[in-house]
């Protein structure tokens, strides 16, 4: 067989590298192509994208994101581009590219951003890896912004709505105290002492805010049903007869009347109209027992037993602190609830409250 000749070699070599040189081009054409293809896809995508490497640089954003972050964003660190730092992060549990590096796939609500005309806005931020090399080692991560700024906007004002509606809201629970207490002078006080002291209990229960918020609220209006009673049956300074005390008797009903319409947080009507239940079923207006009565009225019940005992009447004297204690002590578990005399002898006792 012939040997090539050294001229038909250096052809035979040309035409490969001339083929060679075809399918490199031929390939970067079809990876232009194809890279053109899925920039378009996700320039569609209605969320902000941008590819980062290890150095926490951007490689690639879509259109949306250069919109907002400016065109100029790829190359640049992405916590000075995004969010508006001096200089890059260096802490790991704080930023989610570094986080993602390791392996996982991170979500951040709520988190800041700042576009390119200096203004905050608010995104739910995802951030996973991509891409490995040859060593199977994470090198680039996609973060995916979503933009909430408006939900975040809506939310900051329903805040601010309810904020205002608790404050009128206790402006006229205030002034329904009030209302009570021009009524009946030697009782001024009486109320907001007792909510005091039942907000005092229900924190030393542990009880959730919530609840203890309900706890005070009911607390200040408790005897509000007392605006019914005459005058002159509240002021009496003697002792009260029979059936001036079964008018007093109506005022947690009358109480739970004029609130029942309102539409509270908690249960206050009903806390209202039970205050004055007890735990052995001898209390009134319905004899209610054991749990038939709420926490919330058990709790009051003590407390206004306690200020009550402690204050001065038409009818008597202050007895004191060491009396009201006796008596809730003497009736734990028979009268008044066991967990509400446990926590109010700490309160008073641990904790020395006092109040005014």
């Amino acid at each position: 067989m012939r040997k090539p000749s050294y001229e038909e070699l250096c052809r035979q070599v040309k035409e490969l590298e001339n083929e060679r040189e075809r399918l490199k081009l031929k390939s970067a054409a079809r990876l232009r192509k194809c890279r053109a293809k899925y920039d378009a896809m996700l320039d569609t995508v209605d969320a902000y994208m941008c590819l980062v490497d290890r150095n926490l640089r951007i490689i690639w954003a879509n259109d949306k994101a250069k919109k907002i972050f400016g065109g100029d964003l790829v190359n640049r660190h992405c916590c000075v581009t995004c969010h508006g730092r001096k200089k890059p992060c260096l802490e790991s549990s704080y930023c989610i590219v570094r986080q993602s590096f390791r392996g996982e796939t991170v979500r951040h609500p709520g988190t800041i951003a700042v576009r390119k005309d200096g203004r905050k806005i608010y995104f739910n931020v995802m951030a996973k890896v991509v891409s490995r090399d040859a060593d199977g080692k994470p090198c680039n991560v996609v973060k995916v912004y979503n933009d909430i700024t408006q939900y975040k906007q809506v939310e900051e004002e329903l805040k601010a709505s309810m904020l205002l509606l608790r404050d009128n809201l206790s402006g006229t629970i205030k002034a329904m105290a009030m209302t009570v207490e021009t009524r009946d002078p030697y009782t001024a006080g009486h109320q907001r002492r007792t909510a005091d002291i039942a907000r005092g209990i229900a924190q030393e229960m542990g009880l959730p805010r919530e609840q203890v918020d309900g706890i005070r609220m009911a607390g200040v209006i408790h005897d509000l049903g007392k605006i019914s009673v005459p005058a002159e049956i509240l002021s009496k300074p003697g002792r009260i007869g029979a059936m001036e005390f079964s008018l007093i008797q109506q005022h947690p009903n009358t109480g739970y009347d004029i609130l029942k319409g309102i539409d509270f947080k908690w249960p206050v009507a009903e806390i209202v109209r039970q205050h004055h239940e007890r735990m052995d079923g001898s209390g009134y207006p319905f004899g209610y027992s054991g749990n038939q009565i709420l926490l919330e009225a058990r709790v009051i019940a003590v407390a206004d037993v306690i200020e009550a005992m402690s204050s001065h009447r038409p009818y008597r004297p202050a007895l004191g602190l060491d009396k009201a204690f006796a008596e809730i002590k003497q009736h734990r578990g028979t009268l008044y609830d066991e967990d509400v005399v446990d926590a109010v002898v700490d309160l008073f006792d641990k904790k020395e409250y006092i109040f005014h």
